[in-house]
């Protein structure tokens, strides 16, 4: 197994008499651990193997259903005041001097790679793109190949039509003509037919390019004997990239490879801090009214079970809360509460 998270790792294991196997690895945080397991006989020539993965399972969760309306306690109630009282410093204060406030912005992620740079210059920027993620999620085990998972579940992206020659064919809305590209390379008019084949596993991205540039040029090498006067004007293209990157014949399935995502620790959560070291002069006039003053998710005691940690205090005034949790080496749970009292200076 190989693991691609923040510490990369390549580890064996044998089954036992059952088939089963399991993986020690090392803490990780975020969203999914992708990683990779190549299966094998005791002979050590890779097979292909069912491989099923435990799934995450969370335990139940009981709560009272019966209190649905309750008078706020005291406690509630000073958190709501003072929350509304820090949107209305938030909104008085918007940002500090210098810089601009943006409305809401949406980032987009989409990786130029040689082979997408390639086919960008030759032929124009796609205007739909299905990543490779996409598509896995909608394959079902009756799936025979790369456009049965577009037929089913994204005739509104690409039309799958079945040719008289009983092979599938992938044809973009409105479009006169469509021709493919694998990795950069086009498919010649005889490996059509191996399309529709490709496994999902194999594909990073679909991507579809309406209005093509240079499609006279891309038609006569799909029909090299074809005569210039006959290759149309215009059309669409549609862009396939796979991780082998060799085109059409390089999307072969490995033997006994698994492609999977595993999941792992929640990444810490991250509040608001001011860095006072710096002041500038709005620092002075904006009070600082926040309810979380100091938040640390990890630090580690010395030999002596001591550690030290220093903060900024709010504006408000009152008794502050601690609370720290702690875990030994041995797997040992500590909690303890405590309370300091912050004064107005005179």
């Amino acid at each position: 197994m190989i693991s691609f998270g923040q510490s990369k790792s390549v580890q064996t294991q044998s089954t036992d008499s059952l088939g089963r196997f399991n993986f020690n690895m090392e803490d990780e945080f975020g969203q999914n651990l992708n990683i990779l397991i190549q299966s094998a006989n005791k002979s050590g020539i890779k097979k292909n193997y069912t491989i099923a993965l435990d799934k995450k399972e969370s335990p139940p969760v009981y709560f009272d259903r019966t209190q649905l309306v309750e008078k706020v306690d005291s406690v509630v109630h000073a958190i709501v005041e003072k929350n509304i009282e820090r949107k209305k410093v938030d909104e008085t204060f918007p940002i500090s001097s210098g810089g601009i406030l943006l409305d809401e912005v949406v980032v987009e992620g989409y990786r130029m790679t040689p082979e997408r740079k390639k086919v960008m210059d030759e032929y124009g920027k796609p205007k739909v793109v299905i990543e490779g993620e996409a598509i896995r999620k909608k394959e079902e085990k009756w799936s025979y190949g790369l456009y049965s998972v577009l037929l089913f579940n994204f005739p509104d992206k690409v039309i799958i039509n079945r040719g008289g020659d009983g092979n599938l064919y992938a044809k973009v809305k409105n479009s006169e003509m469509t021709l493919v590209v694998i990795d950069g390379i086009p498919v010649i008019y005889y490996e059509y037919p191996f399309i529709p084949n490709i496994p999902p596993s194999q594909v990073k991205s679909f991507e579809i390019i309406e209005g093509a540039r240079n499609f006279s040029k891309l038609y006569l090498e799909k029909y090299p004997q074809a005569s210039p006067l006959d290759a149309p004007a215009w059309g669409d293209v549609i862009a396939i990239y796979t991780y082998g990157g060799k085109g059409i014949y390089g999307t072969s399935e490995p033997v006994g490879i698994l492609h999977a995502a595993i999941p792992v620790f929640s990444a810490p959560s991250e509040f608001y801090a001011p860095k006072y070291e710096n002041l500038q002069p709005n620092d002075w006039y904006k009070p600082d009214l926040r309810a979380l003053v100091h938040w640390m998710p990890k630090f580690k005691t010395d030999s002596l079970g001591k550690s030290a940690v220093t903060y900024y205090n709010a504006d408000i005034t009152g008794e502050m809360m601690v609370v720290v949790e702690a875990i030994s080496e041995n797997g040992d749970i500590g909690y303890k509460e405590m309370v300091y009292s912050v004064k107005k200076r005179n």
